[in-house]
């Protein structure tokens, strides 16, 4: 990837400012909403925010794909999509796909969503601009968590890969700062709470754009994979939650969840690792019944 650093660059979410610890976000006010119209005030009399899926209905054709500049507007809801979107099948969750954008079933209506992991992109790189992730740690330990589903399978997968790898990038750790205090917190920390996590290679470029982390395969495509522990981002997309799992305050966006830490006095919203199984559940607004074969 040294050759191909000239194409990315870091820029700002695509959606609007989301949280960011760091200054607030940067994102424009891509609804041209007012105040009211994203907060609300609660019986408790605080200012609450109001998440997309609650927000006003958007045309199908608003987005713009996963892998463009434009808003994405990951979280808002569509009334219908035109008759020729196809049904896509990842990871046990059903997609609507229509022109390269991807929907998931919600309440009777459409979720405008992230693309699944695995997606790769079949156009040419150079016209991509993404961000570079940093991050707080590196982790060449494999460890194996006892329960097992789809997504953590493929989580599994990646680990496995990394932990063949571990004599390969053995002698790069030596020049990259490897944190194994930070490592073995957030690992305690996610073991805890039930969170997965997928580690990430230490001699690999990682990118990410609006909640969605990528890397460059080896067919010289960008590649959408499981958020790696330890990548650090300064703000979050538009779409997220804040939950708490016993007593700790976290941030989630779709499946992954974030805490905010400190990187050498800055803070930054950490990847911590993936809920499964039931916690997924619990946490999942879209387990609400409705189905694909609900709408068709």
């Amino acid at each position: 990837m040294a050759g191909d650093a000239g194409r990315e660059r870091a820029v700002g979410n695509a959606t609007r400012g989301g949280l960011a610890p760091v200054g607030g976000g940067r994102g424009a006010d891509v609804m041209n909403e007012r105040s009211s119209d994203f907060m609300r005030i609660g019986e408790d009399r605080n200012v609450h925010r109001i998440p997309p899926r609650e927000r006003d209905f958007m045309p199908y054709d608003r987005p713009s794909h996963f892998w463009g500049h434009a808003p994405h507007y990951y979280g808002y809801r569509v009334n219908f999509l035109p008759p020729e979107f196809r049904r896509v099948h990842y990871w046990g969750i059903d997609y609507c796909l229509y022109n390269g954008i991807y929907y998931r079933p919600y309440g009777g209506y459409y979720v405008v969503c992230r693309p699944p992991f695995g997606v790769c992109i079949d156009i040419a790189v150079s016209n991509l601009v993404f961000d570079i992730v940093r991050f707080s740690y590196y982790n060449n330990t494999y460890r194996m968590y006892k329960a097992i589903n789809a997504n953590n399978r493929l989580i599994d997968e990646q680990n496995r890969i990394i932990a063949q790898n571990n004599a390969t990038i053995a002698a790069q750790n030596r020049a990259v700062a490897l944190n194994t205090t930070r490592a073995n917190d957030a690992y305690s920390l996610a073991n805890r709470l039930g969170i997965v996590q997928s580690f990430a290679y230490a001699d690999k470029e990682y990118f990410y754009q609006d909640g969605v982390f990528y890397i460059v395969n080896a067919n010289g495509k960008y590649e959408v994979i499981v958020p790696p522990a330890g990548a650090l981002v300064t703000s979050l997309p538009d779409d997220y939650d804040t939950i708490t799992i016993d007593g700790v305050e976290l941030y989630k966006v779709d499946d992954t969840v974030y805490r905010v830490t400190l990187v050498e006095g800055t803070p930054y919203l950490e990847v911590l690792g993936q809920m499964y199984g039931n916690l997924a559940k619990k946490y999942d607004y879209y387990s609400n019944g409705v189905t694909y074969n609900d709408l068709y």
